[in-house]
């Protein structure tokens, strides 16, 4: 009988599991399928094997011959799925309740079956199995934060702790992104999730933004008592990352900062209060348009001035990709050239080859397009599967570690 076994089968998503199928044929041609229903989007991904003289197939050492990934890669099944046409127009696996897993449904099918020809009624399943794959583990405590002004979410590890305290704020979209801070949590880091815009009551623009409300974040997480006294980190995605420059410049409570591909622009020249002074412009009626969507890179203009994130000492890991469609990468060029010399020991720039503007937690798919609710249009955020796949493992590593390093423990 044809068995399809995974191991672990519940995971956090940052963990590799390993896939195995027992029972083929010597040499038997099949296709391994993982499948995954999120919201209304469905995303599939499919590899072609062929069993060893013993009738089975280990994904970590086998050969894909085709599929939606070639080669060997352990989570292959996962870093490349892709959305089902006609299911959704999201291109993004985007967990909104970490409450619940990711559930993935892998099944075997006889035969190498093209993407296209996946739900065919001709295919012949020879086995299924499941695999719950977390971003929080079941033992964090998620606790809503309504503290006066404050909106968000504060994931705690297991225990009495004091824990290292850690900011996390996602990017332009807005709204309130918990899944990074729940896998934080999962690995040892008291973490807010902090909401400054386009949620509950929060300003519905960028340009009402108060920094006060951020700075009384940082002042709140600081003196938690589950939070280890001696400073907070604090870590951006895309605007997040300018916030997080903002904070290190104007606060000395933030020991560590992290940039994930960090975006500065103003959306039809309106100012947004959290900015020093004009340093990205986006000329709305210059954008380029291509098929995949609209590139902003190419239209953002430099002001004179550098957000000073190294002015009160906080060691800072600064993460972009070179294939980044909506932030020029000269940019941090401009950021080291500006930083004093004394300083620059502070700061780690890493910069990875073939990797779009949202460096993710390990072994999700990569999405090239986004549809960006604020700006109203499709962006072509970048990156290129394998090159960007390898980023996001090595930048989660070396976002730990670091994290590990320079926060109070």
């Amino acid at each position: 009988m044809v068995c399809v076994n995974v191991s672990p089968r519940v995971a956090l998503v940052d963990e590799r599991v390993s896939i195995t199928v027992t029972g083929l044929r010597p040499v038997q041609r099949v296709t391994v399928q993982s499948w995954l229903k999120q919201g209304e989007a469905v995303f599939r991904s499919n590899a072609h094997f062929l069993a060893d003289g013993q009738g089975q197939i280990d994904v970590s050492h086998h050969v894909s011959y085709g599929g939606t990934y070639r080669g060997v890669d352990s989570m292959g099944l996962f870093r490349s799925m892709k959305p089902v046409p006609g299911a959704s127009r999201k291109t993004r696996i985007l967990k909104d309740d970490v409450m619940t897993p990711l559930v993935f449904t892998l099944s075997v099918m006889d035969g190498h079956i093209a993407f296209d020809d996946l739900q065919l009624p001709r295919t012949v399943e020879l086995a299924t199995g499941e695999l719950e794959r977390w971003y929080k583990h079941p033992t964090v405590h998620r606790i809503v934060v309504r503290e006066g002004p404050l909106r968000g979410t504060l994931f705690l590890p297991p225990g009495e702790g004091p824990f290292p305290g850690l900011i996390d704020m996602s990017g332009s979209i807005g709204g309130l992104v918990e899944y990074r801070a729940a896998l934080l949590a999962s690995r040892g880091f008291a973490c807010f999730a902090l909401s400054y815009f386009r949620y509950d009551d929060l300003p519905s623009s960028m340009a009402d933004i108060d920094f006060d409300y951020i700075l009384g974040a940082v002042d709140w997480l600081a003196s938690h008592p589950h939070v280890q006294v001696g400073g907070i980190g604090v870590i951006g995605a895309s605007k997040g990352g300018e916030v997080a420059f903002l904070l290190g410049m104007t606060t000395n409570k933030i020991r560590c900062s992290c940039q994930h591909c960090f975006e500065q622009y103003f959306c039809d020249n309106t100012a947004c209060k959290l900015n020093v002074g004009d340093i990205l412009m986006l000329n709305t009626n210059n954008l380029k348009y291509t098929d995949e969507g609209v590139y902003l890179k190419d239209n953002l203009s430099y002001g004179i001035e550098v957000i000073p994130a190294w002015k009160n000492n906080a060691q800072i890991l600064y993460l972009l990709g070179e294939d980044d469609g909506v932030m020029p990468i000269d940019h941090a060029k401009y950021f080291i050239e500006t930083c004093p010399e004394e300083k620059r020991k502070n700061i780690e720039l890493v910069s990875y080859p073939g990797t779009g503007h949202r460096i993710e937690p390990p072994y999700m798919p990569m999405y090239r397009t986004l549809y960006h609710p604020v700006l109203g249009m499709t962006l072509v955020v970048g990156g290129h599967p394998e090159a960007h796949a390898a980023a996001e493992e090595d930048a989660w590593r070396r976002l730990l570690n670091f994290l590990h390093k320079h926060l109070p423990h």
